[in-house]
C-alpha cells in the first residue's frame, strides 16, 4: 500500500499548498474533498479538479518541484504526505501510487475533451462525474438513483471549472432543476448521474 506519514487535518478553507510554491510531497486524501484551482493567463484563478478521498494530489513534486495548482479543503478534509521511499519499494505501493496518478490524467482528459462541447453538455458531463466518484447515497426511499454532494458547489464553482459566465452556469442549473436531474441550493445538491448523462446529450443534439 502507499505509505504515508502522520496525516494533516484541514478544517473548511484551509490551504495544503499554493501554486508556485516548493513542492516537497505528494499527498494521498483520505477524507473530505479539496478544491484544486489553477492560475490562467489572465491571472484568474480557474477551479480545474475536486478531489477526493483516494486522489493523489501535489503532482509538482514529481517533476518541477514547483506545485502546479492551489489545493485547499472545500469542507473539513484529511491527507497524509506520501512517504516515497518507502512506497517506491514495495510493489504493492507503487501499483496503487500509478493507479492513483492515472485516475487524474484520466480526468484531466474528460475535462479536456469536454471543452469542445456546447455548455450545457459541458457542466452536465462535469456534474455527472462529480456525483460518481464524490457522491454519497442519501437517506430516503425513491431516491436510489440519486447522489448527494458533500460539500458546498456553488455556481460561481461550476461556472470556474467549466469556463463560462456565472449567470450561464445558473441558467443550466436552472433548467436541470427544471428537468428533475437536480435539486438543492446554495451549494448543497442531489443530483441523478444518469440522468445527467441524457441531458448532456440533448444539450449536443440541440446544436447539431
Amino acid at each position: 500500500m502507499i505509505a504515508t506519514l502522520p496525516p494533516l487535518r484541514l478544517s473548511r478553507g484551509d490551504t495544503l499548498y499554493l501554486e508556485g510554491q516548493r513542492a516537497g510531497s505528494l499527498y494521498l486524501v483520505t477524507s473530505g474533498v479539496l478544491r484544486l484551482s489553477v492560475s490562467t493567463v489572465s491571472k484568474r484563478q480557474r477551479l480545474a479538479d475536486l478531489a477526493g478521498t483516494g486522489d493523489v494530489i501535489g503532482i509538482g513534486a514529481l517533476d518541477s518541484g514547483l506545485h502546479v495548482d492551489s489545493a485547499v479543503a472545500a469542507d473539513c478534509a484529511t491527507v497524509a504526505p506520501i512517504e516515497m521511499l518507502a512506497t517506491l519499494t514495495s510493489r504493492q505501493g507503487r501499483t496503487e501510487l500509478a493507479a492513483g496518478l492515472n485516475r487524474q490524467l484520466v480526468r484531466s482528459r474528460e475535462l479536456a475533451d469536454d471543452l469542445g462541447l456546447p455548455m450545457g453538455a459541458r457542466i452536465c458531463r462535469m456534474l455527472a462525474r462529480l456525483a460518481q466518484r464524490l457522491g454519497e447515497a442519501p437517506g430516503g426511499g425513491g431516491m436510489a438513483d440519486w447522489r448527494h454532494l458533500p460539500f458546498s458547489l456553488t455556481h460561481d464553482d461550476v461556472a470556474l471549472m467549466a469556463g463560462c459566465a456565472r449567470v450561464t452556469a445558473t441558467r443550466i442549473l436552472g433548467e436541470l432543476r427544471e428537468a428533475g436531474v437536480l435539486d438543492g441550493s446554495r451549494g448543497d445538491y442531489v443530483l441523478v448521474p444518469s440522468a445527467l448523462e441524457q441531458a448532456a446529450d440533448r444539450y449536443v443534439y440541440d446544436v447539431l
